[in-house]
């Protein structure tokens, strides 16, 4: 039995060679003798395991392999204080020998989703993977714009041509539509959804990927993520309450997604939210501006990016609770959309939308 689980290293323990700065035994599964992934322990001996091994073990045994018995609550998740240590450990992605990357284990799973997907052709100037390669080589509509702009080789006219064919297409008022243009800025009405492969646990997309829905017993907040990565302009999209939701949401945008789902996004510098308490969230989880009003279950939250000033702004059902946010950071693209839902919450985002004239005052 063991000599399989330690065959099957994907879906059991890490290799301790992955970590960095990891000494002795302590996080050592004694089932398969890996680092332990998804860590348990027996309250009785004290012993660690894989949520995998563990699992395995106990359909055939009653026992713990130190020959505790088992009950219905000895092997439990380690505790807060050990899991804040394992979390922080730092591990090699598995993909290293290409990324390069080390993060916490805390952000392994979601950074090795994303580490996986090809790159975008045009990725050493937007540093973002394709999410469906099926879908063709480039990240976004900005990509596809930039590559047919290189391959006109400085032929000004086609650049011109390239340029005018995409602004009728993803902001309708260059070619008399729909778009917003205000204080000399454009609202680009770029469509985008929610990205089923880079979601906390428990939350539920809609086939048509425009709603999300968390429901769940503990009261853990967890992260979704737009498809698509602003690199520039103006970008209004509007949060549709949904009725049955009992905890706020916390809204906004990111400029990061190889982080871990299953916390609030806005937990980190990288994140910026308003949380419909009627306050601010950046960079951390507890505390925060007071901002707007409160919103949960009822309404419409108009969320306003503007990348040329770097500024996030917000308003609920046509009254705007002025700008939210002044940073460099938002300035600079990849700027994900994002919400993070607690407990028992969802709603749904309309995009391709006009921007009010009050967010461009």
């Amino acid at each position: 039995d063991i000599s399989t689980k330690m065959n099957s290293k994907e879906e059991y323990g890490y290799d301790k060679e992955r970590f960095t700065g990891l000494t002795g035994e302590a996080f050592d599964c004694i089932i398969c003798c890996l680092v332990v992934k998804n860590p348990q322990e027996c309250t009785s001996c004290g012993s660690m395991f894989c949520k995998s091994c563990i699992d395995s073990w106990l359909l055939k045994r009653k026992e713990c392999p130190n020959r505790c018995a088992v009950t219905q609550n000895s092997i439990k998740p380690i505790g807060k204080a050990l899991s804040k240590i394992y979390n922080d450990l730092d591990i090699k992605c598995k993909y290293y020998d290409d990324c390069k990357k080390t993060c916490k284990v805390s952000d392994l799973e979601a950074h090795e989703l994303v580490c996986n997907l090809p790159k975008c052709v045009n990725f050493e100037y937007c540093g973002n993977n394709v999410k469906d390669p099926k879908g063709g080589k480039f990240c976004d509509q900005n990509c596809v714009l930039l590559d047919k702009v290189r391959a006109a080789n400085g032929d000004m006219a086609k650049i011109y041509k390239e340029l005018k064919d995409f602004m009728k297409s993803y902001a309708p008022s260059i070619g008399g539509g729909g778009g917003s243009i205000g204080g000399g800025s454009l609202s680009t009405g770029v469509t985008w959804k929610w990205d089923a492969t880079l979601i906390g646990t428990g939350i539920e997309v809609s086939p048509d990927k425009s709603k999300v829905f968390l429901r769940e017993g503990p009261y853990m907040f967890r992260t979704c993520i737009g498809d698509t990565g602003f690199t520039g302009g103006v970008h209004y999209w509007e949060i549709h309450a949904d009725d049955k939701t009992e905890n706020e949401l916390k809204i906004g945008v990111a400029t990061k997604r190889d982080f871990n789902m299953n916390s609030a996004f806005c937990d980190y510098e990288f994140g910026f939210a308003y949380y419909g308490l009627g306050q601010l969230r950046h960079g951390s989880n507890a505390s925060g501006s007071q901002y707007g009003k409160r919103f949960k279950k009822e309404g419409i939250l108009g969320c306003f990016l503007d990348m040329n000033r770097g500024i996030l702004s917000f308003g609920l059902n046509g009254e705007y609770f002025g700008i939210a946010y002044t940073n460099e950071a938002l300035k600079k693209g990849p700027i994900y959309p994002a919400v993070s839902l607690l407990h028992c919450a969802g709603c749904k985002v309309v995009t391709g939308l006009k921007a009010p004239d009050y967010f461009f005052k």
